[in-house]
């Protein structure tokens, strides 16, 4: 998960949705499309249009490439049913924006603690230990794996 929209060449198809404040984020790379002349569509995201946007991007063909900006508090929900509906990373690019919160695994009772994405440290709800925050994602737990602090 990115912030920043990155422009991805010589895809079928382009897709930009998120809210009002994602779209600004998107729109470097939607000028870039449009200059281009490439095919393209927009669609502005509210919770009312999940189920719609899950139907629009099933009937989507082939070489379609989305980009979705929306709050970081959001993102691995749209994220979910994206995956579910079938597309794969390669072809989705995921901005976030506003407060990040991230989960953490801690290495001695395996409790998920949340934690703000800047933070370096912190104590486990679980078991009291002194975490920091490694750069290591698990894709089983969908957190970062927390180590014994340093002293």
């Amino acid at each position: 998960m990115n912030s920043e929209a990155l422009f991805i060449n010589g895809k079928r198809k382009y897709i930009f949705c998120g809210d009002d404040q994602g779209l600004k984020l998107l729109s470097s790379v939607m000028e870039k499309v449009i200059e281009e002349g490439l095919i393209h569509e927009r669609f502005l995201l509210s919770d009312r249009k999940m189920p719609l946007l899950e139907d629009f991007l099933r009937s989507q063909n082939m070489g379609t490439f989305l980009y979705l900006a929306i709050p970081f508090s959001e993102l691995q929900r749209f994220r979910t049913a994206i995956e579910d509906i079938g597309y794969s990373d390669e072809e989705v690019q995921y901005i976030g924006y506003g407060e990040k919160i991230i989960s953490l695994f801690c290495c001695r009772c395996h409790e998920i603690n949340k934690t703000k994405h800047e933070q370096k440290r912190l104590f486990c709800q679980g078991c009291g230990l002194d975490l920091e925050v490694s750069d290591h994602y698990s894709d089983l737990h969908d957190a970062f794996l927390g180590y014994v602090a340093k002293l």
